[in-house]
């Protein structure tokens, strides 16, 4: 696990784009049928129903037409490809990107560069001997299976920023979980964050706000649960990580 920025600026996802964009057309084409025919009702039957029909149609005309719009909005959401530098699968998003992201596919967070993806080098753990990939961005190199701190070098002679070795090495080896409690005030914020974390889509993760108190990972490191949290928090959503009883990393 690299101990790289997670930054606020979200990347968004083609697919997410078209169905948010879907959803508020239906949101206006919806009420817009309803007021349509309660408008042709009204000027069907006259009468003191007359004033009800131009209004009827009037509102429903305005919002079908709104409707319709989005729609065509939500047709013409570009796709760019970026493939991960992890697994070699394609991420469609709706343009460039010009922060990191997680790969939909292996879950890991893809390092990008002036709208492109950065070349990751491979390292092996010398605790555990687990493969862990880094990137000129990592900083500190955390391995994924046992926690450790990995030493890491670059070509060039930058200076690297340093943690202290207590930060980097838990002495706490057992596993976590990470609960949401509450999904807090901004939502719309919070929504992408879990689906960067959890690689699911917008639907899948506006159920799990919906359920909240859920849980979210389980059988995670120590370091990982509370970066999590840490993101989490940032939005002012509430969760929180406790140790599974029993269970250490190998």
């Amino acid at each position: 696990m690299s101990h790289e920025s997670d930054p606020q600026a979200t990347v968004q996802r083609s697919s997410d784009v078209r169905e948010s964009t879907w959803a508020e057309a239906f949101l206006y084409l919806g009420p817009g049928v309803i007021a349509l025919l309660v408008g042709a009702f009204g000027l069907k039957y006259g009468g003191g129903f007359i004033g009800l029909g131009y209004v009827g149609l009037i509102l429903g005309s305005s919002l079908s037409v709104y409707g319709l719009y989005r729609g065509l909005q939500a047709r013409k959401v570009g796709s760019s490809r970026m493939d991960c530098v992890y697994c070699g699968l394609s991420n469609y998003l709706a343009g460039p990107p010009d922060h990191d992201f997680r790969c939909e596919h292996c879950n890991r967070m893809i390092p990008i560069k002036d709208g492109r993806p950065l070349p990751v080098s491979q390292v092996r753990c010398g605790y555990c001997n687990h493969l862990n990939y880094y990137s000129e961005k990592t900083e500190v190199l955390l391995c994924e299976n046992c926690n450790r701190d990995v030493p890491i070098s670059l070509d060039d002679d930058r200076p690297r920023k340093q943690v202290a070795r207590g930060y980097a090495v838990q002495d706490d080896d057992r596993l976590y979980e990470l609960r949401l409690l509450s999904g807090g005030p901004k939502v719309e914020e919070v929504i992408p964050v879990l689906q960067r974390m959890l690689a699911l889509n917008r639907k899948q993760v506006k159920q799990l706000l919906e359920d909240a108190p859920v849980t979210l990972l389980t059988g995670i490191p120590k370091m990982k649960a509370e970066m999590l949290v840490a993101q989490l928090t940032a939005h002012e959503a509430v969760a929180q990580s406790s140790p599974l009883d029993g269970s250490t990393l190998r």
